[in-house]
């Protein structure tokens, strides 16, 4: 991540994470887990996850559980067939070769972002094996397998509606009853009136 980029999410994760916990930003401090993801030693229960892609920033925050989320520009340029074979289970790769061409784009896409969220809410990043963590085809937000003793069952991931169609955000969490409030940056700082 280059600086310009890293100064924004830090400044917008401390904006949001300080509006939530109902406290001055000087109060937000991040540590660092074992593998890189950042946390806030002050508050535990306190989960955030953040994520850019192009001109657009996501972030989750929950309490009491784990969460990951990724939003990702479809490029429809991109090499998919290499990023399957290597990022997708056997049995994903052969529902994904099953597909129509129209739709295998977008089915990359959810795909990829359900699995990056997860390995992003476990806190292992990509390290973790994208193709150790196989979805289940017949129904996207469950996983049927995890490497590193984590239970597939206690995770659950959710494509998020965005503006643009020109984007794919998901989310991913430990619990099985989550209720999600979609707010945009004005919502936590409203434009002054002129």
């Amino acid at each position: 991540m280059d600086a310009p980029v890293h100064h924004a999410s830090r400044f917008f994760a401390q904006s949001i994470l300080a509006q939530t916990l109902n406290l001055p930003v000087r109060a937000i401090e991040f540590a660092r887990g074992e593998f890189g993801k950042p946390y806030l030693p002050s508050f535990p229960q306190c989960a955030f996850n953040l994520s850019h892609s192009r001109d657009k920033m996501v972030m989750a925050v929950g309490f009491h559980l784990r969460l990951g989320i990724d939003i990702e520009a479809i490029n429809e340029h991109r090499r998919f067939e290499r990023l399957v074979k290597k990022c997708f289970s056997p049995a994903e790769q052969a529902y994904w070769h099953t597909q129509p061409l129209t739709q295998q784009i977008r089915l990359f896409y959810e795909f990829w972002t359900r699995k990056e969220a997860l390995v992003k809410g476990v806190g292992r990043g990509i390290a973790m094996g994208l193709a150790q963590c196989e979805m289940d085809i017949t129904c996207h937000d469950k996983f049927v397998a995890l490497p590193h003793d984590e239970n597939a069952m206690n995770w659950h991931t959710h494509l998020l509606t965005t503006q643009s169609n020109d984007y794919c955000t998901a989310i991913a969490v430990n619990a099985h009853s989550v209720t999600f409030h979609h707010k945009n940056w004005a919502d936590y700082f409203p434009s002054p009136s002129t």
